[in-house]
């Protein structure tokens, strides 16, 4: 186990250029969220650049040859996909925590309805939505690489992000789907807590197949 964390630390490392764009995608999704009246959507860009951040370290792994260098080190495939998974659950969780105080925040200021119900609601299908992306994103970048691949993976994952957008502002989807936990209402909390385990459950999967596939592929 120590050695998966090890994994995940060096990929904080390799990844640690892309914290300044990490940064800009708070802003950007805080003033969309701002200028449209929308908490929702501010929540939801936040875990959506989240997947966009954690698939990076790919990219500057792969500019970089970093990958001959973690063949040399004493970590196993396993170790290196886990602490890679491992990376990506601490991004979404950060994220996760940040779009709640970011959602909150943002409807005090536009003075915007947000149930504590509807918050739980969007940030546990906005994280079931972060892990079921890298999931499949993962996967894939480790089959045919992240430049090769990147376009192909992100598109749908943007057109199902889009949608989600659309469903915030045009239906009240989320309102509805709060609703329909109404018997969750004394404790919200509880939906977040169905999230992150739906998340976690689609990351496992997600880890056995990088594995399948990982561990034909040659690095040294």
């Amino acid at each position: 186990m120590n050695r998966m964390f090890n994994a995940a630390k060096l990929d904080f490392y390799t990844a640690k250029s892309t914290l300044a764009f990490a940064l800009l995608t708070f802003v950007v999704s805080a003033v969309v969220g701002v200028s449209t009246r929308q908490p929702i959507i501010t929540m939801v860009l936040v875990m959506v650049f989240g997947v966009y951040i954690c698939g990076s370290v790919f990219s500057v792994e792969e500019k970089n040859h970093i990958d001959k260098l973690y063949g040399i080190l004493p970590l196993t495939k396993h170790d290196m996909i886990t602490g890679r998974y491992i990376y990506a659950l601490i991004i979404g969780l950060a994220d996760i925590l940040i779009a709640g105080v970011f959602g909150f925040e943002i409807s005090l200021i536009v003075g915007a309805d947000l149930s504590p119900l509807t918050l739980f609601t969007t940030l546990g299908l906005a994280f079931v939505y972060f892990c079921f992306a890298v999931g499949i994103a993962f996967p894939i970048y480790y089959k045919f690489t992240f430049t090769k691949a990147y376009v192909f993976t992100m598109i749908p994952i943007y057109i199902v992000m889009m949608f989600a957008i659309f469903l915030s502002r045009r239906t009240g989807f989320y309102d509805s789907l709060g609703r329909a936990f109404q018997s969750l209402s004394g404790a919200p909390a509880v939906i977040l807590l169905i999230g992150l385990v739906v998340g976690l459950i689609l990351l496992a999967g997600s880890i056995y197949v990088s594995d399948s596939i990982y561990k034909r592929k040659e690095i040294y």
